[in-house]
């Protein structure tokens, strides 16, 4: 059960990275992630959201590798939020840049 969360929280971080990414090249959309903005004033938009998600990529891959060692329920509780959540964000970002 814990693979099935860890891959689906990875997953959701491409697709984020990706859907921001177009939404803010290709559309009037504004980001709200002050680490961001920061970021693609410094060093540029991609390669800003590519750094992010890497690092986030990054914990998830420790988390998965560790896996096995996961016994808690607030560990899945956890990471079932985190899912939920990232699956709310990038839900709502295809529908603000799609116009859904």
């Amino acid at each position: 059960m814990y693979a099935i969360l860890i891959i689906l929280f990875g997953l959701l971080q491409v697709a984020d990275g990706i859907v921001t990414y177009l939404g803010l090249s290709f559309t009037s959309v504004e980001e709200v992630n002050p680490i961001l903005n920061l970021c693609a004033e410094l060093i540029g938009l991609g390669y800003s959201i590519f750094l992010i998600k890497a690092v986030g990529l990054t914990f998830i891959a420790f988390l998965f590798l560790d896996r096995h060692k996961m016994k808690s329920r607030w560990i899945k509780a956890t990471l079932t939020s985190a899912v939920a959540f990232y699956s709310w964000v990038v839900t709502n970002n295809v529908i603000l840049v799609f116009d859904v």
